[in-house]
């Protein structure tokens, strides 16, 4: 499985110390819901969160088990975002199952089936972890340093012209 929210936390923790963020430290705790998972019901209140989507460490993919797929960041006024666009392709304009419908050429590697892909919710809560860093009363600036920081440590297939 990939790094520890924990570890990334207090690494980040530390990296944020010596870059000089703005308005660090800032209260942060870590979260790990495994496959088979249910989405979110909701966003704490008054928290933001950056999150990862994962192929469950037990995976017999070619990918790979840990093999991150996508990693994001939802404000506190975002809990659609964080809770369940992500599961479905068109529910806005950049999720993790849009993508995995709109590039077939990763299904093989992702061990992915065209069953699956017609019943993409299902596969995703079945088939990925999920990774949490939720962040207290977070700065918009402080999301995206975070996010960028936690795509920079456990990178992510889904990424940039995904």
């Amino acid at each position: 499985m990939w790094i520890s929210p924990d570890e990334l936390i207090q690494d980040f923790g530390a990296a944020a110390a010596v870059a000089g963020t703005g308005g660090w430290p800032y209260d942060m705790r870590g979260e790990v819901l495994l496959a088979p998972h249910r989405p979110p019901s909701s966003l704490p209140a008054r928290f933001g969160a950056v999150y990862a989507f994962a192929l469950r460490s037990s995976s017999t993919a070619p990918a790979g088990g840990g093999r991150v797929l996508k990693v994001g960041k939802a404000g506190p006024n975002s809990a659609a975002r964080f809770t369940s666009q992500h599961y479905s392709p068109g529910s806005a304009r950049s999720t993790l199952a849009g993508s995995i419908i709109k590039y077939p050429i990763l299904w093989p590697w992702l061990g992915i089936t065209p069953g699956d892909a017609a019943g993409i919710r299902s596969w995703m809560t079945a088939n990925l972890d999920r990774l949490h860093i939720f962040v207290r009363q977070p700065s918009p600036e402080l999301l995206t340093t975070a996010e960028l920081y936690v795509r920079a440590r456990i990178g992510s297939v889904y990424e940039g012209s995904a």
